[in-house]
């Protein structure tokens, strides 16, 4: 099943120094196993269905316009999911707190200060 208009989100982006890249990149590796773990994008019996979920990253571009002017020094991450309603997003969050490294997630909010969308709607798409 594809996500529609209407269907519940949640994501978040957040610019991090090179610096600490690497350690970002680990963290959102292990997250991305256990959604496999625990999650599914088709019907599953013992996963979470979940319609979409994804983590993208880019270096920070000093001119957007211009890319030949370099980068900040630093990587703008963003991580996008799309529940099936608000039911299943609090059944997500629910989940998550089973996750062992649940706490290193939520210590990237104080660290970086992300713009989030919690339980947010898909309000146009493809």
């Amino acid at each position: 099943m594809s996500f529609n208009v209407g269907h519940t989100t949640f994501g978040f982006t957040m610019r991090v120094p090179d610096a600490e890249a690497a350690a970002v990149d680990e963290l959102f590796t292990a997250h991305a196993a256990w959604m496999q773990e625990t999650h599914s994008i088709i019907e599953e019996d013992g996963k979470l269905h979940t319609l979409e979920y994804y983590v993208s990253k880019a270096s920070e571009l000093n001119d957007m316009m211009d890319p030949s002017k370099g980068t900040t020094g630093h990587v703008v991450y963003t991580v996008n999911e799309v529940h099936k309603d608000d039911e299943h997003f609090g059944k997500h969050v629910e989940l998550g707190q089973s996750w062992a490294r649940i706490n290193e997630f939520f210590g990237l909010f104080e660290k970086y200060n992300p713009l989030v969308t919690m339980a947010g709607r898909v309000t146009s798409k493809l």
